[in-house]
């Protein structure tokens, strides 16, 4: 049912493909993910294998089911264990190569979509695919070069910096009006394909409803309203009295009579941040992500039941319904933020989710000050 396919990360040449007594991983929004497959050391299936293929940064791993790839990333370490003649292979999702290269030449945006801004960085600094004459990389990645999300941004990059190519993507996805992303892996001409692919932060709405007690089992709902927050205030560049300050405020939450809450602040530092906008993007994403209590089920996928781990993706919308005896439950709209999956040795599988609640992503606030 489970196939663990070894590719060469620099040519994505398929090598082999291996037998799995046990596979774990998690496919997370926004970051790589990690992977776990413990192999056998014995047996026809592994008998002539190129075991010293098997090392870390030459293979990526991909876990395919069915069809359909669910995993893939590179191989960072693996462990013999002698007395039980088993293998683990560690794995970490193919975004954690771009978190290790750097920006290493000048480079200035103006009013330029964020979604270019991020494809340039990752084409020019990190795959090797870019305009630069000393681009390096294992080309791994492609893009929908048509995509664009409505949304300009000013950025420069200076050599000295040494900025991270992974973080500085990251970074202009948290903003307020930012980006989702994920890699997806799927064939295509015999060949695996890694694609970058951009989503809306607010979430893809789909029609996928996960009810407690049909097709998933919500152990528990949890409410935390530590860092609910009506005045969010950013620091950027500067000291003293010329630092960078903006402030942005959730004024209809601390007089409208139906919710009404005395003020709460929260206050960020982003001493690399020389933008005011820049700043006051921050400060609107913190009132969001604030705005409310954070309620999140604790949801697992029934086995076979629809929909399952190959028909989810992180970066989608999905409603979640749950109640128990006389309480009324909770029914809302989540966004997905991390699939974990999880094959034993006898072959039963798990599939957990990690949401957040869609309210976090929405535009809030009345008020900036900068």
């Amino acid at each position: 049912m489970y196939r663990i396919l070894f590719v060469e990360f620099v040519s994505g040449d398929v090598w082999g493909e291996l037998p799995a007594l046990e596979v774990n991983f998690s496919r997370v929004l926004n970051a790589p993910g990690e992977a776990s497959v413990k192999v056998p050391l014995t047996g026809p299936a592994v008998r002539g294998l190129p075991w010293q293929a098997l090392q870390p940064w030459r293979v990526l791993v991909y876990v395919q089911r069915g069809q359909q790839i669910l995993w893939g990333g590179p191989l960072v370490s693996y462990a013999a264990d002698l007395s039980s003649e088993t293998m683990t292979l560690n794995a970490q999702g193919l975004w954690a190569y771009y978190r290790r290269r750097f920006i290493t030449e000048d480079r200035v945006f103006l009013a330029r979509d964020q979604a270019l801004i991020a494809r340039d960085l990752i084409r020019d600094f990190g795959d090797g695919t870019g305009n630069l004459v000393r681009s390096s990389g294992p080309k791994a990645l492609t893009f929908d070069d048509t995509y664009l999300t409505g949304v300009v941004r000013d950025r420069s990059y200076w050599r000295y910096e040494w900025k991270g190519v992974g973080q500085m993507v990251e970074d202009l996805a948290q903003l307020k009006d930012g980006f989702d992303f994920r890699l997806d892996h799927f064939w295509q001409n015999g060949r695996i394909v890694n694609r970058f692919v951009f989503g809306p932060p607010t979430g893809d709405p789909t029609d996928f409803v996960l009810e407690h007690g049909a097709n998933c089992t919500v152990s528990g709902i949890s409410a935390d309203g530590t860092a609910i927050t009506t005045e969010a205030v950013v620091t950027g560049a500067g000291d003293g009295a010329d630092q960078l300050v903006s402030s942005w405020y959730d004024l209809l939450h601390e007089t409208d009579g139906s919710r009404r809450i005395p003020r709460l602040t929260s206050v960020q530092s982003r001493v690399d941040v020389t933008v005011p906008a820049t700043l006051t993007a921050y400060a609107q994403q913190a009132i969001a992500e604030g705005s409310v209590p954070i309620v999140i089920p604790a949801v697992q996928l029934h086995p076979h039941a629809f929909p399952s781990v190959g028909d989810l993706q992180v970066g989608q919308l999905a409603s979640v319904r749950a109640k128990v005896g006389d309480w009324p439950g909770h029914s809302g709209r989540f966004k997905v933020t991390e699939i974990s999956h999880k094959v034993s040795d006898t072959g039963a599988a798990e599939t957990r989710l990690a949401l957040a609640p869609g309210e976090v992503f929405a535009n809030v606030g009345s008020a900036s000050i900068s």
